[in-house]
């Protein structure tokens, strides 16, 4: 029963976070050779074990994604968290800031980074990214609004900036070495 209920925490998505921000899975083995995955390590003298896996939280930490296009030679980065409602691009040598996805048509898009002033946008656009950008660099909180399609009500969103003035200057430095 205890393997059970350890099994069907795991599968709810309850794998707890560690030191490190990231989930862990654990594998033990029974005496009778059967395997126990837990979301918790486990101290049962009948267990022994085997391995753990570690990986990150969704939105957990920043990610950089770069491509060169092999016809045309043109350069693209991306700067992004997993499920968060914020990117940021570099293209063509200059960040765009993009908030939200699938925008309901002809509607504004805003950012508001700590208490600085809303920085607002078109379907997602900011109109003055670089100005986004060096708040965000600074900035511990960056509340986003967009309405996505169907809907046309606000979407609120917040996402932290921890790490992001290092991962920007990464994500540039990778876009010039393209």
């Amino acid at each position: 029963m205890k393997k059970l209920l350890i099994l069907t925490l795991l599968i709810a998505g309850f794998a707890h976070a560690d030191d490190s921000g990231q989930r862990a899975i654990h594998v033990y083995k029974d005496s009778d050779g059967s395997v126990l995955l837990s979301a918790r390590e486990v101290s049962d003298s009948n267990l022994t074990h085997v391995k753990s896996t570690h990986y990150p939280l969704e939105g957990g930490a920043w990610q950089v994604s770069c491509s060169k296009d092999k016809f045309n030679g043109s350069k693209k980065c991306s700067l992004y968290k997993n499920h968060s409602s914020l990117m940021v691009n570099y293209i063509n040598g200059k960040p765009s800031v993009y908030v939200g996805r699938n925008h309901y048509p002809r509607t504004k898009s805003a950012i508001k980074i700590d208490g600085n002033q809303t920085i607002y946008g078109y379907e997602g656009l900011s109109q003055i990214p670089q100005k986004a950008v060096e708040q965000m660099k600074k900035g511990k909180i960056a509340h986003t609004r967009y309405q996505e399609w169907p809907y046309e009500y606000n979407k609120d969103g917040e996402v932290d900036l921890s790490g992001f003035a290092e991962k920007y200057d990464e994500m540039v430095k990778q876009y010039q070495a393209l």
